[in-house]
């Protein structure tokens, strides 16, 4: 596993750390967007939806590569699931504890079930929990069809050891005839 480490100028915080920090804080933040978060209550869900991304880029994703044999090569997993998560937990509890006095006539716009007194503050936390819980599902048993059929040995996927060499999927061919001149050649991907 690797660690942090920000004692030599040379490895302070990389700056893809520090990009998908700041993007990590825009995914929860943006997730509980209508919810009253503040501005002190949005930087805390920023503050933490960043160390959580940096955290997961570090420890988990290395974890998932060697366990799991999950390449995520774009880091959707540790910029947009763990702090989309977190933003739908600051949703839950905002949800739950949402009244009139902080909403005011905007509380029918984002909670018209709470605003006619039809649920309770709290049932609308639980509605937030059930589609969190809904979601994760349908995005698992989504990834493990997908991830089945693309297994299946008529995609000819390459083995995991290659997953990152792009040369299997393109042909090169060098143009000689600029050789012939004593030139370089020419290199073409088909």
């Amino acid at each position: 596993m690797g660690h942090l480490d920000c004692s030599t100028p040379c490895s302070l915080c990389p700056k893809v750390h520090i990009q998908n920090a700041a993007l990590a804080g825009g995914v929860a933040a943006g997730t509980a967007g209508e919810m009253m978060l503040t501005p002190y209550g949005s930087m805390i869900v920023g503050f933490l939806a960043g160390i959580i991304s940096v955290l997961g880029f570090k420890f988990l994703t290395p974890i998932l590569e060697e366990k799991l044999k999950v390449q995520d090569t774009c880091g959707v997993h540790n910029l947009h699931g763990m702090p989309g998560i977190l933003g739908a937990i600051v949703g839950m509890v905002t949800a739950a504890v949402a009244t009139t006095d902080v909403y005011g006539k905007g509380m029918a716009d984002v909670f018209p079930d709470v605003a006619s007194g039809e649920i309770g503050a709290s049932y609308q936390g639980v509605r937030q929990a059930i589609s969190l819980a809904v979601t994760l599902g349908i995005a698992l048993l989504g990834g493990l069809i997908v991830g089945f059929i693309l297994k299946i040995p008529v995609f000819g996927a390459p083995s995991d050891a290659i997953c990152y060499e792009d040369s299997i999927y393109w042909e090169w061919k060098l143009l000689l005839s600029n050789q012939k001149r004593g030139g370089r050649g020419l290199l073409v991907f088909m």
